[in-house]
């Protein structure tokens, strides 16, 4: 929180995390006249429109670690610090980059607790909400034979890491089995003042989509919208997943925005992780709904929740984001035209894109489901075909 004198003045904010284009994109759009610094891995173009920043990729030339942050900061002056992905899963990197200043989010003690798979599904268990097996060890398949089970990195993000877990497979220390359930994956986000909740959107996951260059359970992209439910089942799953966040807020005294993954299976929501921080999406909430979620942060980190109710905006429509990974190695071209086009996340010009690695994000809109997603798909195609065209001989 930050101090009582420098709640309505300008303070410098330091945004931190594997990509902050994001969250950064809505802090400057907020009106609100904090300044705003950067440090993520990538560097994109973008970020570069928007604020002083620097990059681990760029600016070190190595890898990404999360301790790298700390480093790439050295010398950054701010009053405060937000993280974003995916520092949730290192609260120790959290503490020391704030160096004992505010920080506008969940405290690194609160991370511990919720990114803690055992005590997230023990307070859902004592709340009555469904919710997956989870094991700590091998043992369980010999009794469970009929359960297929996921491996999860204690520290996960993004699906990556995730994989099937047979009987015989070999489980390292850092994972954990999570029971597998067909159905949609999905996500929600919301506002918290550690007591309570304001749900602001739900989403289709887009996970493992060849069209983006995914594969596995890796997250490539959300679509933003009534999930194709008629106006009573609508209702119903907004009651259902506003009563779970509640119930986790008042456990974990969340604050701030937050994200909750989770299945749906028929109409039974079964969350699968809480994500404690601005997630991927959330400026599809933006878009949809015309709220900003950096002002909608920094007030609920001071115990104000938006005066928002999602059932009130049935006719929103469908809005859509897809992370384009790339099938072979590309040279990427013009980051302004793209840019100008609604493109972000953008690389430098000219810069070589492995395979495998993200490009940029993708964004559409449309009346349905499928109308967004074919929207998507075209999008990513188009850029695909440049690089390739232009790194192709002649």
């Amino acid at each position: 929180m930050l101090p009582h004198q420098q709640k309505e003045e300008s303070v410098d904010i330091l945004i931190a995390g594997v990509s902050a284009r994001g969250l950064v994109e809505s802090a400057v759009r907020s009106g609100l006249h904090h300044r705003i610094v950067a440090v993520d891995y990538f560097g994109d173009f973008d970020l570069g429109l928007l604020c002083t920043h620097r990059s681990v990729k760029r600016d070190l030339n190595i890898p990404y670690d999360p301790r790298h942050l700390i480093q790439v900061s050295a010398g950054l002056t701010f009053d405060a610090l937000v993280y974003v992905a995916n520092l949730e899963n290192h609260p120790s990197v959290v503490e020391v980059m704030a160096g004992g200043k505010p920080i506008l989010g969940n405290s690194p003690a609160v991370l511990v607790s919720v990114r803690d798979p055992a005590r997230f599904f023990e307070c859902l268990a004592r709340a009555g909400i469904p919710a997956p097996k989870i094991a700590f060890g091998s043992k369980p398949l010999n009794r469970d034979s009929d359960i297929r089970w996921l491996r999860k990195p204690l520290r996960s993000g993004g699906g990556h890491g995730i994989a099937v877990h047979l009987p015989g497979d070999r489980l390292e220390a850092d994972y954990f089995l999570q029971e597998y359930l067909d159905g949609l994956p999905c996500g929600a986000v919301f506002a918290a003042d550690g007591r309570d909740a304001c749900l602001l959107g739900i989403s289709e996951q887009l996970v493992g989509r060849t069209e983006f260059g995914a594969d596995g359970f890796r997250y490539c992209g959300s679509i933003l919208g009534s999930m194709g439910a008629g106006q009573a089942e609508w209702g119903d799953l907004v009651g259902s997943i506003s009563q779970v966040v509640a119930a986790i807020t008042r456990e974990f005294h969340l604050v701030g925005v937050n994200g909750i993954d989770f299945i749906l299976k028929g109409k039974t929501v079964y969350p699968l992780e809480i994500n404690p921080r601005y997630t991927a999406s959330m400026e599809l909430v933006e878009r949809a709904y015309g709220l900003n979620i950096f002002k909608i942060h920094l007030d609920a980190c001071q115990g104000r929740l938006p005066d928002f109710h999602l059932l009130a905006h049935p006719d929103a429509g469908c809005f859509g984001k897809a992370i384009f990974f790339a099938s072979q190695t590309l040279i990427f071209h013009d980051p302004q035209r793209w840019f100008d086009r609604g493109t972000r996340d953008l690389p430098l010009a000219e810069e070589r894109i492995a395979q495998g690695k993200p490009v940029c994000t993708v964004f559409s809109r449309g009346q349905s489901r499928s109308e967004c997603f074919d929207r998507l798909t075209r999008a990513a195609a188009e850029i695909e075909s440049t690089c390739l065209h232009a790194t192709t001989p002649a």
